[in-house]
């Protein structure tokens, strides 16, 4: 099979953990990268051999590569992604998808009309682990889920993360921290009957502490949290009325979990992944390229608007509210 030539633009940090975790993976490159500024891309591309750099997003998509994975702040998601779409190229965009449902809902459509293939790159759910857990919640094993429990507190203070902290880039702990328990929750349970959220916000009104409450039709209930104001357990758990799953930290990322019996009975399943994990994410993607497909059954376009949705919901109670919405 032919090398799949990726595409990238931006050159942060996560541009930065996706192309190294691609080394991972056989017949997966690194053809382009581009940024705002040349010198930026040129720096980023050394690190790559086949990587020509671009000072601009327009000649990037413009550049012969099989794919483009988007790696900019979330407020840039859109822009971004309907500029490579229209250039013919298939897109894998970092989560959060967009900073609303507006905006995802676009971009499907435009997707869907064009047949153009298009992604959430959100890991976790592409991940061997959370494969599992899903094949052993539908097996029946847990039995009638009752309740998801899902933490992810971090401690990102401004001088380590200066863009969570502005509204102008998307900014706030719920799209970048609180998108992974919501997103567990989703695959578990799908989208809940109603939510109801409580937030601390900063100066800035971006929110720093969120605490969400959903409700589904089944009766179940999923209790999430996500911080940027200090470390927590990061970690979940999947509770039926015959047994749970326990999945330790960071649960979204490659790791071990269990399942316990209502009798105390305990299995165990070690994390025996290596690398960060992001190339499974780049795997699916080329599958669903090459198949002609444009969208993975895995993270379908539906999921990704229905999350936005969401996040929609949370931040109108919260008061969390992005420039030029």
């Amino acid at each position: 099979m032919s090398t799949f030539r990726w595409g990238i633009i931006g050159t942060g940090g996560i541009a930065q953990t996706f192309a190294e975790d691609l080394k991972h993976l056989d017949g997966h490159v690194v053809a382009a990268v581009g940024s705002r500024t040349l010198k930026s891309a040129q720096n980023f591309a050394k690190q790559f051999p086949e990587a020509v750099a671009y000072g601009s997003y327009e000649e990037l998509v413009a550049a012969d590569v099989d794919a483009v994975y988007v790696a900019t702040p979330h407020p840039m998601h859109y822009e971004n992604t309907l500029l490579a779409m229209r250039a013919g190229k298939p897109v894998l965009c970092e989560k959060a998808f967009t900073v609303n449902a507006k905006e995802a809902r676009a971009l499907v459509a435009f997707a869907q009309e064009e047949k153009i293939p298009l992604m959430e790159a959100m890991w976790s759910r592409f991940l061997p682990h959370m494969q599992q857990v899903k094949e052993i919640v539908s097996s029946g094993v847990l039995g009638e889920i009752t309740n998801i429990v899902a933490d992810h507190g971090q401690f990102i203070p401004y001088e380590r993360a200066a863009r969570l902290w502005e509204p102008e880039l998307g900014g706030g702990a719920l799209l970048d921290l609180g998108i992974y328990p919501l997103t567990l929750a989703h695959l578990i349970l799908g989208s809940p009957v109603s939510i109801h959220a409580e937030a601390t916000l900063t100066e800035k009104k971006v929110d720093l502490n969120t605490s969400m409450m959903l409700r589904y039709a089944s009766g179940a209930h999923a209790l999430l949290s996500c911080t940027m104001a200090s470390r927590g357990s990061v970690s979940a758990m999947i509770v039926g009325d015959k047994a749970r799953i326990e999945i330790d930290g960071s649960f979204y990322a490659p790791t071990s979990f269990r399942v316990i019996t209502r009798d105390g009975e305990v299995t165990e399943y070690p994390n025996k992944y290596g690398g960060h994990g992001l190339r499974e994410e780049a795997a699916e993607f080329a599958r669903v390229v090459r198949a002609g497909e444009i969208e993975s059954p895995l993270m379908p376009h539906s999921t990704s608007v229905e999350l936005m949705e969401m996040m929609d919901s949370i931040r109108a109670q919260i008061g969390v509210k992005y420039p030029n919405e």
